[in-house]
């Protein structure tokens, strides 16, 4: 299976080899595309600038194969009325009249036109087709774009949305998984794909949230190549849709009609390695002596008819990687009850039983190994039938899925993890603060612990879209939509090891990430083991979305201002049902019968301190079936299933106006958006040992203005202003999550169907400058004022002052017992203000081969504060989710065809909990660098190659509690290297 899979990858490399024959321009007498299509092809194919007054929409021909700039010109110039003119300045595009032209008698005595010639002299001004999108849009709109079957690296889409300054993702596997803009929490942010609303759902490890049942959109689900197009909107107008604060992301798969040719095909074949060398020998098919960590395939084709109206396309891309994490954990931090420890010095007495000042021991010194395979497969298919006497039609269909299984791998002093201690034997310990980072044990219970997890999630997306002109000023568009999410893990099956009453100590003094352990046993020798525990776990969310939306436009020309007026309709309705189910045996007690393995891989590649193991002993998953232990065991909770329904309705007017011949070009809009919510929430509870249901309705209405101006005081400066009234509505799992007991933790947690959503009224001021040769600088003020803030509210109660108990617990805790209970509530609102900084440079003056550099920066300033209610008042922090600092950068040297660049994207640390649990003022991930390089070179005028390498210094993913930066869990995943090559013709 290897030799076949390898062999199969070296025949596609091979074949993108195979150079492209040249074709010489001809021009068919048919092929036509609008002017703004055919002006963003030229730039991007010629590198020149394009300059015309003409309407967007207006058709021009498009000549067919490759030749210099000149010949293609006069292609166009030879088969129309339009006139091309190579000057200092670009390309200059006019349309010449019937009606307007005169005509003189030469000597030959034929009529020619007189033509009048006008001389255009200026600056080179842009031809970067984003930044063109920018200087045209009336709110501040930003694309990111990659070319179709764009596999992962730096010209991927999630790549070009990072370079932008003001966004930044979360890591999952050393990939992108979360989008933050302008430093806020993603949940803040909407991902739409193909104009309509969708969430991915996907799964981590427990540390960083599980199953992701939030608003958030999963990135790491999708495959490469599908998307070349995204859209950033970081303030919205009427006719965007409600739900982000921070901002939305538009992803657009490719459409036939909008390549400049009638056919092409595309093909990318990408190889995967580990950064790490060996780290990667997961023992798995792909072979323990393979240092390839992945490899991915896409490719596609696009088909336009003779007349230009018709087109039709399909893209696929399939990739399979796996990879290794290494990590250590504490899951938090707590203060314990340790009782008399007559061992101890009597200052160390004190210091323990001290209640002013209590002393925070980890819950667990846990090392981790985390072995993933992903197949990740994806298509496209999308047909398109234009200027038709009925109007436009346009049919999408995606479909993804990705499947992961994934190996962890924990050993763990468990014996520590709850909050009575006394029973352990303390010989010793060292403090820094309130932190033990040393200590020494006797009596505590090691545990080992294999998680076996298959988890898979499907994608489908189906959408219309109608447009027909009724009149040249009256045009209407409709569109329907129907999206389906669905999540699922069959398998979640663990075995646990247990060694029972041993010494244990840990030391944090000089590493204060990963703590070396010193086990009272030998930790790689089976017979030291028993069998504990075997669960198996069950887990599925379906997400579902239906919109309908219709909209009128009206154009309303000749006056001094010209408008453009919008009215539309919009229904939408979204479902998320979950459901679980469980075994588990905890009361086992027996040799592990031989069922049992060494762990993967070699621990000490983490890079951490001496003294660390190389590999333990895991139980084997196997065992389960010897036990007879199958899914038939699973027991469904009927209080852990339950399902949300919102229905939305929205309706909006905007005027789009144009007020030129003034000192100075001014466009801008203004509108009015209303939103009317219904919110179901549907599931059970036990009450006195009768299931009943929750049934739960509410609803909620918004009226949203908006207002938007651009000020063009020169061609290349442009101001802009802008306000908006956004929302953001709560998280799944906060409206509908039932009460959830964690009897280690001692914690209940819930959620609250009576939330509201999140209301942010934003304003920003930008200013915008475009040079020379795509040289561009903006400075953008920013200020968000968020009403209401939701926040969790923690209280210590007994479970019989919860709303409901259920009696499953009963075999889990013990009732007379003080437990932590959250909810979210309806806290505070915070004010976020900020800066915004890009600057696209340009070395274009410098001499000799340094006129070829250039740099991209981008850089983002927020800051706010939130008043967290605590039992004692409040606490004063920033808001979660919000990093103070984000910084995207690129230099880069390009010439030809030929470019390469090094990357930074970084991130300060954010909150993601305040206050955080077991008594810990706070939760969140530390700042990282990420450091990346790249390099291409197009080699024939159809086929490239490619070479990316991402965390070239293997950041850790390094998430602490407390304000004095207590570790919580660290990992690194290595960096990653992808050697890929297109073929495009």
């Amino acid at each position: 299976m290897k030799r076949w899979r390898i062999g199969c990858v070296g025949l596609l490399m091979l074949c993108a080899w195979i150079p492209g024959v040249r074709a010489e321009c001809f021009y068919d007498g048919v092929s036509e595309v609008r002017l703004d299509q055919f002006i963003e092809w030229l730039t991007e194919r010629y590198q020149v600038a394009v300059i015309s007054k003409e309407a967007a929409d207006t058709k021009i021909p498009l000549p067919l194969g490759q030749c210099p700039l000149h010949q293609y010109l006069a292609l166009v110039t030879e088969h129309s009325r339009w006139r091309a003119s190579e000057e200092q300045a670009g390309v200059i595009l006019s349309l010449v009249r019937a009606d307007t032209r005169s005509f003189v008698v030469e000597s030959g005595g034929e009529a020619s036109p007189s033509i009048e010639e006008v001389l255009v002299t200026g600056q080179r001004w842009n031809h970067d087709p984003v930044l063109e999108a920018r200087y045209r849009s009336s709110t501040l709109l930003e694309t990111a774009s990659a070319a179709p079957g764009q596999l992962g690296g730096n010209d991927s889409i999630t790549a070009a949305l990072g370079r932008m300054a003001a966004v930044t993702f979360s890591q999952e596997a050393g990939t992108d998984r979360n989008i933050s803009i302008r430093g806020m929490d993603s949940n803040f942010t909407r991902v739409l794909v193909n104009g309509m609303p969708m969430l991915a759902t996907g799964a981590s490890i427990d540390a960083r949230g599980a199953v992701n049942n939030s608003r958030s959109f999963d990135f790491n689900v999708l495959p490469d190549g599908l998307f070349t197009r995204a859209q950033v909107i970081k303030l919205g107008d009427a006719r965007t849709a409600e739900g982000a604060i921070g901002g939305s992301v538009d992803l657009r798969t490719p459409m036939p009609l909008g390549f400049p040719d009638r056919q092409s095909q595309w093909l990318n074949v990408q190889n995967e390695t580990s950064g790490r060398g060996s780290g990667n020998d997961s023992g798995s098919e792909w072979g323990s002596d393979s240092p390839i960590a992945g490899v991915a395939v896409a490719g596609g084709f696009h088909r336009v008819s003779e007349d230009g109206h018709r087109g039709w396309l399909l893209s696929l891309s399939t990739r399979q990687r796996q990879l290794r994490e290494l990590g250590y954990s504490t899951v938090r931090w707590q203060a314990a009850e340790w009782g008399d420890q007559p061992g101890l010095t009597e200052q160390q007495q004190r210091l323990l039983a001290s209640e002013e000042e209590p002393l925070f021991s980890p819950r667990h010194n846990r090392y981790d190994i985390l072995d993933r395979h992903q197949t990740t497969l994806g298509a496209t298919l999308a047909y398109q039938w234009h200027d038709t006497p009925w109007g436009n039609f346009d049919l999408i269909w995606v479909g993804t899925r990705h499947r992961q299984e994934m190996h962890e791998y924990h050993i763990t002093a468990a014996g520590l993890r709850q909050s009575d201690l006394t029973h352990i034997q303390l010989n010793d310990f060292e403090l820094d603060g309130q932190s033990m980072v040393f200590g020494d044990f006797s009596n505590v219970d090691i545990r080992s612990e294999h998680n076996w997890q298959v988890d898979q999630t499907d994608l489908r997306q189906l959408k219309i879209d109608w447009q027909r002109p009724i009149s040249e000023r009256l045009s209407v568009q409709t569109s329907y939509g129907y999206q389906t999410s669905r999540y699922d893990s069959p398998i979640h099956d663990q075995v646990a090891l247990v060694a029972r009453g041993q010494d244990f100590s840990y030391d944090l003094r000089t590493n204060d990430r990963i703590s070396v352990n010193r086990f009272g046993f030998d930790i790689q020798d089976s017979t030291q083991w028993q069998l504990q525990k075997v669960s198996l776990d069950e887990d599925s969310v379906s997400n579902r979305y239906q919109v309908a939306e219709l909209e009128i436009g009206y154009r309303q020309d000749g006056g001094p201002v010209n408008w453009h007026h919008y009215w539309g309709l919009q229904w939408q309705r979204f479902d998320n049902r979950r459901r679980e189910a469980s075994y588990s045996n905890s009361e086992l007690g027996t040799d592990v019968f031989g069922f049992y393995q060494h762990t993967p891989g070699n621990y000490r590649d983490i890079g951490g301190p001496s003294g660390l193991p190389q590999y333990w002993i895991a139980g084997d998953v196997g065992l389960l079936g010897h036990l007879g232990v199958t899914d038939a065991d699973l027991v469904s909770d009927p209080t852990q299933q339950r399902h949300l329904r919102e229905d939305h309705w929205s309706s909006w007017w905007q005027s789009e106006f144009e007020l030129p011949g003034l000192l100075m070009d001014v466009r801008g809009n203004v509108g009015l958006r209303f939103s009317h919510t219904r919110q179901y929430v549907k599931g059970s509870l036990v009450l006195d040992d009768q299931l009943l249901p929750v049934d739960s309705v509410e609803s909620s209405t918004q009226w949203l203005p908006s207002m938007h101006l651009v000020a063009q005081l020169r061609d290349n400066l442009v101001v802009r202003s802008g306000y908006s009234r956004e929302l953001a509505r709560p998280s799944i799992d906060e409206l509908s999550e039932p009460l959830l007991l964690r009897t280690s933790a001692q914690l209940v947690e819930g959620g609250n169907t009576r939330l509201r959503p999140q209301r942010a009224h934003a304003f920003e001021l930008v200013g915008e400058w475009y040079g020379e040769s795509s040289a561009f600088a903006a400075t953008t003020l920013f200020y968000t004022r968020i009403d209401s803030l939701i926040l969790e509210q923690v209280s210590d109660v007994t479970l019989d002052e919860l709303p409901y108990y259920n009696p499953q617990w009963d075999e889990l805790a013990r009732a007379d017992a003080t437990y932590e209970y959250r909810r979210p509530i309806n806290g505070p609102g915070t004010d976020i203000t900020g800066l915004e900084l890009n600057l696209a440079l340009p070395f274009n003056r410098l001499p000799g081969a340094f006129r070829h550099l250039g740099l991209d920066l981008g850089y983002v300033f927020s800051r706010a504060v939130v008043r967290y209610p605590t039992d004692d008042g409040y606490v004063t922090l920033p808001p979660p989710g919000l990093s103070r600092h984000v910084v995207n950068a690129d230099v880069w040297y390009r010439h030809q065809q030929f470019r390469v660049g090094v990357t930074v994207r970084a991130r300060s640390r954010y909150l993601t909990q305040v206050p955080g649990n077991n008594d810990n003022d706070r939760e969140g991930v530390n700042s990282a660098w990420l450091l990346g390089a790249y390099g291409s070179w197009h080699f024939s005028p159809t086929a490239r190659v490619s070479l990316d390498a991402t965390n070239l210094t293997d950041e850790p993913y390094d998430q602490f509690v407390d304000a004095s930066n207590r570790v919580y869990s660290y990992s690194r995943t290595g960096s990653r290297i992808q050697l890929g090559l297109g073929w495009q013709w």
